[in-house]
């Protein structure tokens, strides 16, 4: 039996995509997002799986792929193969080591998988700058200020109950519901 070196062309745009996008002849792990700083977001990692590929002859091994391959940041790709004798009965993936040939038993079906892992970096977000004044219409809330807060400081209007010969009687009715706790009353000059 006479051992043969064959060259197969992979077709990337098709076969079985998670969390991976086919785009400018490159698979990609798909954009989930983009951060507040305008940096892609995209999920942990992927993976591609090739459609099964008839060989003619059977073969017994394989040693390396010969890829174009182009990482950005510190993302990580690991290749793997399969063979089947049939098509349907799949055995387990087995990494493709570079320089490293590996052996199989004699099939005549094969499938490629590559699995990329992206880098973790950190990411900003902002919910919002809590600047605008009037944007949140619940009267216990305060964000004025640049912060999201409960509001502490209440300012009521006194209602004029009486006049008295040294001065005058205001009155303001607080309902025990709206607060949990009064912490002091100041009355001032208004």
């Amino acid at each position: 039996m006479a051992i043969q070196e064959i060259a197969l062309d992979i077709d990337l745009s098709i076969g079985v995509f998670q969390d991976m996008i086919f785009q400018d002849q490159k698979l990609k792990l798909r954009e989930l997002s983009q951060d507040a700083d305008g940096n892609s977001i995209y999920p942990a990692n992927g993976s591609w799986e090739s459609t099964p590929i008839r060989i003619q002859d059977k073969i017994a091994s394989f040693k390396g792929v010969a890829a174009s391959v182009d990482i950005a940041g510190g993302a990580a790709y690991k290749i793997y193969w399969s063979t089947s004798e049939d098509g349907f009965e799949w055995g387990a993936y087995e990494e493709i080591l570079a320089d490293v040939t590996a052996t199989k038993a004699p099939a005549k079906y094969m499938k490629v998988k590559i699995e990329i892992v992206a880098e973790k970096e950190y990411s900003n977000f902002y919910i919002d700058e809590f600047n605008q004044k009037g944007k949140y219409s619940n009267p216990f809330i305060e964000s004025e200020s640049g912060s999201l807060g409960l509001k502490k400081i209440y300012q009521l209007n006194m209602e004029r109950a009486s006049d008295t010969p040294t001065g005058m009687v205001l009155r303001q009715k607080v309902e025990n519901t709206k607060f949990q706790k009064v912490d002091g009353i100041r009355v001032s000059k208004g």
